[in-house]
């Protein structure tokens, strides 16, 4: 039998109280896994709440889908754009935790 070629399916997923993520996986339910693994909760806390921004089928591999440079490492981001990610991410928590602790989200 031959092999099920691979394709590689850029999905931008974006949940409410979290910031975008992009993530390859070739389809819906990989990506929001995916997704939730990068922002580090559990799937089941964001499994309803996914919404797909935008879909890329046939993404060129190394151009970063955020600053759209050319790179060499692992998709979908360059490394200082995965950083910048990560601590917008973390920035993000730290402003809803304060905001729940004072009564001004609920």
């Amino acid at each position: 039998m031959a092999a099920k070629k691979e394709r590689n399916i850029l999905w931008q997923v974006g949940c409410e109280g979290h910031t975008d993520a992009w993530v390859n996986a070739e389809n819906w339910e990989l990506a929001t896994v995916a997704a939730a693994e990068f922002w580090g909760v559990p799937w089941r806390e964001v499994a309803a709440h996914c919404e797909m921004k935008q879909k890329i089928v046939g993404a060129p591999r190394n151009i970063c889908c955020r600053c759209r440079r050319v790179y060499y490492g692992a998709p979908p981001m360059c490394t200082a754009c995965r950083k910048d990610v990560k601590l917008e991410e973390e920035y993000l928590q730290r402003r809803l935790k304060r905001a729940y602790q004072l009564g001004k989200v609920l």
